[in-house]
């Protein structure tokens, strides 16, 4: 776990300063700036054919440091230039001034003299809406979102992330090494077995290239595909450094990153939500409240390690961070690098993270920035439209390749068939597919309440409308509704697969930073009062108070950690061993893969597997060439490949059969049922493969059978193999000496 976050937070901090951030900004911002790193250097080194290495990440680094210092001192420079210029034109029309009427204010034109703070009564609505819970806002955070150098508050946010990360990584990793082979037990579900397989493949060819993507998907002619590679390109990282194999990389990079970014996002996110309305004290309490509130929703961390929708999840976790250092920059022109960067990093994990990143930005401009702006309109959205310029045009051969499928992607069905008053309860409730499998979250909800209610009194609308859009996009992917706009909702949730669960991640992660509003501002309203009470008799400097917010916000902090403690280790149970009982792949397989690995020709050729049964994660446990190495089926993608899947059994009597199976390389086939999906039929041209001249059975165990193909070998290589067999055909070996040999069965 150090190595992980050794590789996504060092490089990332390491261009924030060069950009002349903080220590802390710059940690803070580190992991999507890394992600960044990765996802231009895979890329790059793809097209220059340079391997993808920690040297190649180290290099790409310096680089990445050396450009971004470069703007920097560009942006710096602009700026002295801009205030020197300015301190020049004031000194011009002050001396002016003097010299016509020998007093430093021009009046106006009714005779009074201007006031460059603007009226009196606009300051004191200024001040007003300053102070929530008895602290001025500008003590700590100023209208544009800067920090006061001198706080600690930043510590509070920052410990807790720390601390919420650590609690769901221990969780879950508690009980996966409970499981047969511990972390490297292998997952039974449909979106590991393509995972793994991606770092195995990053890790053994060194192609991080998200268009190389075609060459693991399709072996038999690399056709192709554009495939978000940077998490694989990481975990392909920590597996070289750790001297892992590629199941235990992939559950531990997995585990590691989900645990880190969703806390920081959530965070993040109740930043944006607070830092221009609130107190100090109530944006650092709000945030590390909604950091270590992250784990009581199954939703966000431990169901997506369930179903391995690991890029995915990875992504949209972090799109709360990534909006945040996209909203600072309007402030911080110093974070203008680390915006952009984030983003190209964001989207590269998975698009549909920028997707949420600019859909959180757009509803914070639309609802807030335009209306109170950092800087001016103009110049926000400037800035605001080059961050994003500057991530699409980085991303633009993904974004293009993703628009071109989109008709496959929003072919994803997954209505429940509920009527629609109950798929509106569902949705409001969080009730999405697995989470539900937990029930209603009341407490929670009615804590997101708190916090609505605390920001609609702010007037800080816009949480509010973007959770109601992702809401109705939610409901439409649950039970399409019946006119237009049920097309027009489809279109924009098939970034998420129009998947409730995954919309339903955005829309918890909203609500976990509701709840964090809310028990920050309440804490600190609280903290506030007895200050008022209390300082008069006890402490007339009105020290105290500072005493009792520190206190309250360490008390909130304990009881959601405590609560955590007692709840999340339900949800870790369901992360940590569901899809781990060996549905697809267990110990016959296993064990047949490292046979099949040291048989004559077993990496000179390929193995044809049955990608409905999941054997293709013999590519990831063992490096075997697999034909699938996807559940999904190739089809006319790979003619050859399709061909032999429906005439296999004719091999050795159909000439046609026989030039396929050379032409593509096939020494073995291998077969292990059952299929993995229902509507997945069996197919009887691979089960029925015992009497087909042009194969020899070579293994036999339980389930398990590996054919070689005749004509690939030789007679007595095909005798030496029979003869290694621990399980062969022709004689079925005693249950006790398999044990011995090989095992438990």
């Amino acid at each position: 776990m150090i190595t992980l976050v050794a590789l996504l937070v060092v490089p990332g901090a390491i261009v924030g300063l060069a950009a002349q951030l903080p220590l802390r900004m710059s940690v803070a911002t580190s992991i999507p700036v890394s992600f960044g790193i990765a996802a231009i250097a895979g890329y790059v080194y793809g097209r220059i054919s340079v391997p993808w290495s920690l040297g190649g990440y180290a290099v790409a680094t310096a680089v990445t440091t050396a450009v971004v210092g470069l703007v920097g001192l560009l942006i710096t420079g602009a700026g002295w230039l801009r205030r020197r210029l300015r301190n020049r034109r004031k000194g011009e029309a002050t001396g002016a001034g003097r010299g016509r009427g020998g007093r430093r204010g021009r009046p106006g034109r009714l005779g009074r003299p201007r006031r460059h703070g603007g009226t009196g009564r606009r300051r004191q609505r200024r001040r007003g809406a300053a102070r929530v819970g008895g602290e001025p806002r500008d003590a700590g955070v100023d209208t544009a979102g800067g920090t006061d150098g001198r706080s600690w508050w930043w510590l509070l946010p920052g410990a807790a992330v720390v601390v919420s990360a650590w609690l769901i990584g221990q969780m879950i990793i508690t009980e996966l090494s409970a499981t047969p082979g511990g972390m490297a037990n292998v997952f039974q579900g449909w979106d590991a077995h393509w995972h793994a397989n991606y770092i195995r493949f990053i890790h053994d060819l060194g192609l991080a290239s998200p268009d190389h993507a075609g060459e693991l998907r399709y072996p038999e002619n690399g056709a192709t595909l554009y495939y978000p590679s940077t998490w694989h390109a990481i975990a392909a990282l920590v597996m070289t450094l750790r001297g892992i194999g590629a199941v235990e990389a992939y559950n531990l990079v997995q585990i590691g990153s989900v645990a880190v970014v969703f806390p920081l996002g959530v965070a993040a996110l109740a930043w944006i939500i607070t830092h221009r309305r609130y107190s100090r004290a109530v944006v650092a309490t709000s945030a590390a409240v909604a950091a270590m509130a992250t784990p009581l929703f199954p939703g966000l961390p431990f169901v997506e390690v369930m179903v391995a929708a690991t890029p995915s999840a990875v992504a949209n976790g972090m799109a709360g961070l990534g909006a945040a250092v996209v909203v600072a920059a309007l402030a911080d022109r110093r974070l203008i690098p680390a915006g952009a960067l984030g983003l190209v990093g964001i989207g590269g994990v998975h698009p549909s993270g920028m997707v949420t990143v600019a859909v959180i930005v757009l509803f914070w401009w639309l609802f807030e920035g335009l209306w109170r702006p950092v800087r001016g309109r103009i110049r926000d959205f400037a800035v605001l439209a080059g961050i994003g310029l500057a991530g699409v045009l980085t991303l633009l051969p993904q974004i293009l390749t993703v628009s071109a499928e989109a008709d496959d992607i929003s072919a994803f069905e997954f209505q429940t068939g509920a009527d629609r008053a109950a798929t509106w309860g569902k949705a409001v409730a969080l009730q999405v597919r697995h989470v539900q499998d937990w029930g209603v979250r009341w407490v929670l909800l009615s804590l997101a309440a708190v916090g609505l209610i605390v920001m609609l009194r702010r007037l800080v609308f816009w949480p509010l409308l973007l959770w109601a859009g992702l809401l109705v996009v939610c409901v439409n992917a649950m039970n399409v509704f019946g006119n237009w706009t049920g097309g027009a909702l489809r279109a924009l949730g098939s970034v998420y697969y129009n998947d409730p669960r995954r919309i339903g991640v955005v829309m918890a992660v909203l609500v976990a930073a509701a709840v964090g509003v809310g028990v920050g501002a309440f804490v600190q309203i609280l903290a506030g009062w007895l200050g008022r009470l209390v300082d008069p008799i006890t402490d007339p400097n009105g020290s105290g108070v500072a005493l009792a917010r520190v206190a309250v916000a360490l008390a909130a902090l304990t009881g959601v950690g405590s609560w955590v403690v007692q709840t999340s280790p339900e949800y870790a149970v369901a992360a940590g061993v569901n899809q781990r009982w060996g549905r697809m792949v267990d110990v016959h397989d296993l064990r047949a893969f490292t046979w099949l690995s040291e048989q004559p020709q077993a990496y000179s050729g390929l193995i044809y597997t049955n990608p409905d049964e999941g054997s293709g994660w013999m590519y990831a446990t063992d490096g075997l060439p697999s034909t699938s190495r996807h559940y999904l089926y190739s089809g006319d993608t790979t003619p050859l490949t399709d061909y032999l899947f429906h005439t296999m059994d004719r091999a050795g009597t159909d000439p046609e059969v026989d030039r396929a199976l050379a032409d593509l390389g096939v020494t073995y086939i291998y077969v292990s049922p059952p299929n993995y999906w229902h509507f997945q039929k069996d197919n009887k041209a691979l089960l029925e493969l015992d009497a087909t001249p042009g194969l020899v059975k070579v293994y036999r165990d339980s389930h398990v059978r590996i054919f070689a193909v005749r004509a690939a070998f030789t007679e007595p290589e095909l005798a030496q193999i029979l003869a290694d067999s621990p399980f062969p055909p022709e004689r079925r070996t005693p249950l006790t000496l398999a044990t011995e040999l090989r095992g438990p069965e």
